[in-house]
């Protein structure tokens, strides 16, 4: 690994007696991440010209951190094919003879003779439907305190994101994972106000806190609350 340009390389490593997929990246850095994404891949992120043997140990110290997080993964997908989870609440999937998708407040009804294909894309459908509509209505709820002369609301896109749940772009765009939809309310709320904070700090410092504590006094527990939620849904 003596390269000194950015790159990406797939490898394959024994974790725990299982062959686990690291995705490694090399880029101008200065410390060794790791995480796992939504896969259950390992994603490992390094200061370009890191020496092989180094990504190795980093991963070998932290294998029993992998095992966890991996098992975690594979907890929530088992969760994923048996209820959905709607602003914190589980919603059992139920089987449907009646021939149509409903979302109701105690479940989720589902065509008996659905394939798991057309199940999957109609509640993709339906989520981002409803994310629309939340974030949509927070969006409003809380723009007349970050409105002023020149500044327009940015547009809001849903998306499907590995590892925020939110993020603000110069370009006018206010990005919200379709995640958030499985989380309390008060913590959605919670990212949408921080991706408002930043139309006036565009970084985590002292403005910003203050712009935070200003609208959520309480943002700091929501903050520890959202992090815990994130092992299991990022």
């Amino acid at each position: 690994m003596r390269q000194r340009k950015s790159y990406r390389q797939e490898l394959w490593l024994d974790v725990a007696g299982e062959q686990v997929k690291i995705l490694l990246s090399a880029s101008v850095r200065k410390s060794i991440r790791l995480q796992v994404n939504s896969e259950g891949d390992v994603d490992i992120r390094v200061p370009v010209g890191t020496p092989k043997s180094d990504v190795l140990t980093f991963v070998r110290r932290h294998e029993s951190w992998l095992s966890e997080r991996r098992e975690a993964v594979r907890e929530r997908d088992r969760k994923r094919a048996a209820s959905v989870t709607l602003y914190g609440r589980e919603l059992p999937i139920m089987e449907s003879a009646l021939g149509e998708f409903l979302v109701t407040d105690q479940q989720v009804w589902m065509p008996l003779e659905w394939s798991q294909e057309k199940r999957d894309k109609a509640l993709d459908k339906w989520q981002r439907e409803e994310a629309r509509l939340c974030f949509t209505r927070l969006i409003e709820q809380w723009w007349p305190r970050f409105t002023k002369p020149g500044r327009e609301r940015p547009v809001l896109r849903v998306k499907r994101m590995r590892t925020r749940w939110g993020s603000l772009s110069k370009k006018g765009y206010i990005n919200l994972n379709l995640a958030l939809l499985s989380l309390p309310e008060d913590l959605i709320e919670l990212v949408v106000v921080h991706e408002l904070c930043h139309l006036e700090h565009f970084d985590h410092g002292p403005g910003f806190k203050a712009c935070m504590t200003s609208c959520l006094p309480d943002w700091r527990a929501r903050d520890k609350r959202i992090n815990q939620a994130g092992l299991m849904l990022l």
